[in-house]
């Protein structure tokens, strides 16, 4: 029995045994798991591939060839577009049909259909929101596209051949363990994939932050502790590009001050979702050939979001990554182009509290109107339970999330949420188009049929062009418009239109040879036309154009390096800063050694260093003195970002904004900040009996999707941390990450190289479930190619799909 199998054992004894000790509702029977011909046995895969080399599927035109290289991609080959998509659809459900069914549950607020009770609110949640509304008003969208509608219906086809040909002993070991059995795929579960990642990436916003500081702080605090715009910025457009376009005027109107209070403890996704991308003209590389990186940061899990595919047929050849259950490449490269992602992390949606005419909320005012509003019954069936029945009102500035009845203070307190991805563009096709670009006119016009989230895409050509576009549907908001909740009772409020996208930031072949984006403000002071940015990132950026402007012989390695790059820019910027503060006669033994060590640092997060460990424990104790009163009295607002702590602490340290609390004095507090970062390291050492290096203090663990423990990673040692090139941070429990990197070369014949957190295969008992983990850990990749395989390699297997 090989050593896979051996471990697969190993983690499903320690599965049932984890299952019997938390609540995801009733076991299954365990007569059927237990089974050794039908069970979770037969989950156990001592082959990569184990089925027959042809299979007959109904629903083809044509032959289609499938070669599974030694690392399980598949590269497919067919002969139409249908066909192409309908074989895609079949090996992403061979490869993680439960993930794409739990993702596609979670998105439309059915979780607790697997799991139960526990998961009703979040499930009232996604249906407040409207998630199914948004991706059913996406399908009337995409209906006016005869070749996306071919595209989805050929996708959800070789989706649902998988499906029908699964017995129970063919099933993914999620679905015994859970009991229940899949459902027939649909193109509306791919749309809701679009319409959840929309959320995660454009659903965080700072409205109710800014409502609850402007109640109990005051205006000034808010833009002492929140401020819009920061002295060192170095946005995603490079200052002073110009804008050749005339732009269109928006009326102002006076902020209103008395506004509602906000509910608190809201759950939203996170701000910690980011990325990095790049490219870099042909003059500043070895080669003379442009190249192109990204690494998206989302939450880390097993089976990893990303699945690698390569498609070709006579209208495309294209490889890259996509999410299991969405059709065609998301970020990959073709035979002329190569394109790359980041969250832009523009606001797209705005609050208004409804003033309706009584208890009813059948309808509402808005100026000398009384509108009717639209109630919608939600119903949520819940495992072993009888179903939870809400009531979801809309409104024309869109549904009721939060309200008496839900997570909200007052009776009054009726807030809609109007946001672009409740009427989205057209972003399957979008990527549809890019799949086949062939230069940046294709490419810009691709990005027309975006709307949601905001995305940052970098792009390179092989004719040498470079770019670097802020893509979506934005509001054309005037000057301070949406920054709180806003009265939804009159129309001055409503946004007055959008901004066309031709005034959308651009910059293509700038004279700096580069273009970058990190989740930064995305332009200067100058472009005239105002946004709301959540989360703005102000050391990844920075360090990412500090090496590329130093930098004039590029090639794949050095490509590589950046993203793996471990260099601590704020721990650069400000541990002079903080040490000045410290009288170091005063500290006792273990805090010289810290102290010692911080100076002899060289400000990389390494794993077998102490300083980023004192460093990182340090910024969290300062961060609670200094920011502690932001959490008491029911308040529960974020602190401020690390850069503009550092620049309080540097240049405002005699504000009457910043509260001291116990300490006298600024030196006082850093310095017992300090003493205590070095306590709770001490402490730490002694628990675990081994030194705080910093792979072992912030070892992570890569968790299963459903929290199946055995099914997680073990304890990983990494680089990196929460403000490096190679990020990972711990926001609110969940850790996140590279989940994916990618870098291409543009050359004649375009290559490229991609690593990423997991396998191919969502089945914890086949080798390729976490194939890539430990290479991902070590920053190295593996090659891809857009040459058709001709021979099956030792390491491969070869499937052909016939009609």
């Amino acid at each position: 029995m090989n050593k896979v199998v051996t471990y697969f054992l190993i983690a499903l004894t320690v599965t049932i045994t984890t299952l019997l000790h938390i609540s995801i509702g009733k076991l299954p029977p365990l007569g059927k798991v237990l089974d050794p011909f039908h069970g979770f046995w037969q989950n156990s895969e001592a082959q990569p591939m184990n089925m027959a080399p042809q299979l007959s599927l109904t629903g083809l035109k044509e032959p289609v060839n499938i070669y599974f290289d030694e690392h399980s991609i598949p590269h497919i080959q067919a002969q139409n577009d249908p066909d192409l998509y309908f074989a895609q659809g079949y090996v992403s459900a061979l490869h993680r049909l439960w993930q794409m069914e739990a993702h596609t549950h979670a998105a439309a607020g059915r979780v607790s259909e697997i799991v139960g009770p526990g998961a009703t609110n979040f499930d009232r949640l996604q249906r407040r929101k409207g998630a199914l509304y948004t991706a059913k008003n996406a399908l009337q969208q995409i209906a006016k596209d005869s070749v996306i509608v071919s595209m989805l219906q050929a996708y959800t086809a070789g989706v649902n051949a998988y499906i029908t040909s699964l017995t129970y002993r063919d099933l993914p070991i999620e679905y015994k363990l859970l009991n229940y059995r899949p459902e027939p795929w649909t193109s509306l579960k791919t749309i809701l994939l679009f319409a959840k990642m929309a959320d995660d990436l454009s659903g965080y916003d700072d409205h109710f932050r800014n409502t609850q500081v402007l109640h109990y702080m005051g205006k000034e605090k808010l833009d002492f502790l929140y401020p819009e715009h920061v002295a060192e910025e170095e946005p995603v457009i490079p200052k002073k590009t110009p804008w050749n376009f005339r732009p269109i005027r928006t009326q102002a109107v006076p902020l209103n001050m008395e506004v509602p209070t906000a509910p608190r403890g809201l759950e939203q996704p996170s701000p910690a979702n980011g990325s990095n991308n790049w490219a870099v003209s042909g003059r500043k590389t070895r080669s003379g050939a442009p190249y192109l990186a990204n690494d998206p940061h989302l939450p880390l899990y097993l089976p990893c979001i990303w699945y690698a595919v390569h498609l070709q047929s006579p209208t495309v050849n294209v490889i890259g990554v996509t999410i299991p259950g969405a059709p065609g490449v998301i970020v990959g490269f073709n035979e002329k182009i190569s394109w790359g992602i980041t969250n832009a992390q523009w606001t797209l949606r705005d609050w208004y509290l409804i003033d309706f005419k009584d208890e009813t909320r059948q309808e509402y005012y808005y100026d000398k109107l009384l509108l009717k509003s639209q109630p919608v019954v939600e119903e949520i069936k819940i495992k072993n339970n009888t179903s939870f029945y809400d009531t979801v009102v809309y409104t024309h500035l869109g549904p009721i999330v939060y309200d008496s009845h839900f997570m909200g203070q007052h009776d009054e307190n009726n807030l809609a949420m109007k946001w672009v991805g409740h009427h989205p563009g057209n972003e399957l096709l979008t990527l549809y188009l890019l799949n086949r670009a062939k230069d940046m006119r294709d490419f810009e016009h691709a990005l027309q049929y975006h709307h949601v989230p905001a995305i940052n895409f970098a792009f390179a050509s092989t004719q040498g062009d470079i770019a670097m576009a802020v893509a979506g549907q934005f509001p054309l908001r005037w000057k301070g418009q949406g920054r709180f909740i806003m009265p939804g009772n009159t129309t001055i409020y409503e946004w007055q239109d959008f901004i066309p996208k031709a005034h959308n930031p651009k910059i293509c072949n700038p004279r700096q040879g580069y273009v970058s984006s990190a989740n930064e403000c995305g332009t200067d002071k100058d472009y005239p036309y105002y946004y709301l940015q959540f989360g703005q990132e102000h050391y990844r950026n920075r360090r990412i154009k500090q090496v590329l402007s130093q930098t004039s012989k590029v090639d794949e390695k050095m490509m590589m390096q950046l993203q793996n790059d471990n260099y601590s820019l704020p721990a650069y910027k400000n541990l002079a800063l903080l040490l000045n503060h410290i009288d170091s006669a005063q500290l006792n033994t273990s805090q010289q050694e810290a102290y010692q060590a911080l100076l002899a640092w060289n400000f990389h997060n390494e794993v077998d260093q102490v300083a980023p460990s004192i460093f990182h424990t340090w910024q969290e104790q300062i961060n609670r003195k200094l920011w502690g009163a932001l959490r008491k009295d029911g308040l529960s607002l974020p602190r401020p970002s690390l850069y503009h702590t550092m620049d309080i602490l540097r240049n405002h340290s005699q504000s009457p904004h910043l509260d001291l609390g116990e300490y006298a004095t600024l030196s006082e507090l850093i310095s017992d900040a300090f003493k205590q970062a070095v306590q709770e390291l001490i402490s730490w050492q002694k628990i675990h009996n081994q030194p705080y290096k910093w792979g072992d203090y912030r070892a992570i663990v890569i968790p299963h999707l459903a929290s199946i423990t055995s099914f997680g990673s073990p304890k990983l040692r990494i680089n990196g941390g929460d403000y490096t090139v190679n990020l990972s941070k711990l926001k609110d429990r969940q850790l996140y990450g590279v989940s994916m990197r990618l870098v291409v070369s543009l050359e004649e014949s375009p290559k490229g190289w991609l690593s990423y957190p997991g396998g191919q295969s969502g089945n914890p008992g086949n080798l390729h479930y976490t194939q890539f983990l430990e290479d991902w850990c070590q920053g190295k990749y593996i090659p891809l190619s857009l040459a058709q395989e001709r021979q099956k390699k030792a390491k491969g297997f070869t499937l052909l799909l016939q009609p």
